[in-house]
């Protein structure tokens, strides 16, 4: 890692504590730099939160430099604002429609473990229902015939945000490990819902998960998105608030993590929140690795957000087998620290998904 590099993650960690002095290190800090960090990993709103923190006798950005970030942030809160209003619309749609229970996952339940619900750049609504794949997609196609069904939801659209509705939170590369988690996901199912979050500005109310159940799905989406597509640290700070957030870590947690093979990931992760982002040794869900995190923190920096800033792989118009061979390719550099997912999950897995999603439409319809 470049000293630049570094220099901004300190900045980050200053950022995401109230309390923090700044480090001597961002004294000399390239502003500009700084912008396009975040807007790599799609964090623009969280580094302000450390503008806003710095001193006018000490270092800070120049005029114009403050308006560029001042934009930014405008345009990220009005569009939050945009996706709570949508979120609360869509969820009391589809349950005054079907009579089900419906949630949000990620996106702006996430945002609402944030100092301030306005700064986290916002995507998609990621709804989770307790109706059944085919209700969710019979309910889908009414709204929107061209509904496009993937593995594990259906995408959406008519509201001013992308909306996918999910049969299932998430899934992994190794089936045998899947089954396990869609196991866990059916079981706990019943008791996700119910719990209201409400808005702010009086912008309405949605679901949310319980914050254990919400640990493992999380840990679950990074790990898929670490594989296959690229994780940012707009991802990994949601999982940083959601620990901060916990009072105590319950131990099923880490017993769960091991059923389902992601103990490597997650004390990977627990280097990242501690080391990198500063989170305290007691909402840690295990001993961090400093070995497989340093790797994982290096390939972060490298594909950005969702791996749209990776130049080494891409997988742009490219047909399905030269997709498959590339992204093989590209996970054999994880394969001796991460054996199921890279060689024995994903390679196998993919022409599964493939069948899977091909009957679904077939009998959609």
């Amino acid at each position: 890692m470049d000293k630049k590099t570094q220099t901004y993650l300190d900045f980050l960690r200053f950022s995401l504590h109230e309390k923090a002095e700044l480090p001597h290190s961002t004294y000399d800090i390239d502003w500009d730099g700084l912008f396009n960090f975040g807007t790599s990993q799609c964090i623009r709103g969280v580094l302000f939160q450390g503008i806003k923190k710095l001193k006018s006798s000490g270092p800070h950005p120049t005029t114009e430099q403050l308006g560029q970030w001042l934009a930014y942030l405008a345009a990220i809160k009005k569009a939050n604002v945009q996706v709570y209003r949508d979120a609360d619309f869509i969820t009391r749609k589809f349950e005054k429609e079907t009579g089900l229970d419906s949630l949000v996952m990620k996106g702006q339940a996430n945002a609402m473990l944030y100092p301030d619900p306005y700064i986290r750049e916002p995507g998609d609504i990621d709804l989770w229902t307790m109706a059944s794949t085919r209700q969710v997609i019979h309910w889908a196609r009414r709204h929107d015939p061209k509904a496009t069904i993937s593995y594990h939801h259906i995408d959406v659209k008519g509201l001013r945000t992308p909306v996918e509705v999910h049969y299932v939170p998430s899934f992994m590369g190794n089936l045998f490990y899947e089954w396990r988690l869609r196991q866990y996901f059916k079981k706990e199912k019943a008791m996700q819902f119910g719990h209201k979050l409400t808005l702010p500005d009086s912008l309405g109310s949605i679901g949310r998960l319980c914050h254990d159940f919400d640990c493992i799905f999380q840990l679950s989406h990074m790990m898929h998105h670490f594989f296959y597509e690229g994780l940012g640290f707009r991802q990994v700070i949601d999982f940083y608030y959601l620990l901060c957030s916990m009072r105590e870590i319950d131990k099923s947690i880490i017993a769960r993590v091991k059923r389902l093979n992601m103990r490597k990931f997650t004390a990977a992760m627990m280097f990242i929140m501690h080391d990198v982002l500063g989170l305290e040794q007691d909402k840690l869900l295990c001993e961090p690795d400093h070995k497989i995190g340093t790797m994982m923190l290096e390939e972060m920096l490298t594909a950005g957000n969702f791996g749209f800033h990776d130049d080494r792989y891409d997988f742009s118009n490219l047909p399905f087998w030269r997709q498959y061979l590339l992204e093989t390719y590209r996970n054999l550099h994880f394969a001796k620290t991460f054996p199921s997912e890279t060689v024995f999950g994903r390679p196998i897995s993919r022409f599964w998904h493939a069948a899977y999603k091909f009957w679904l439409s077939s009998t959609a319809d």
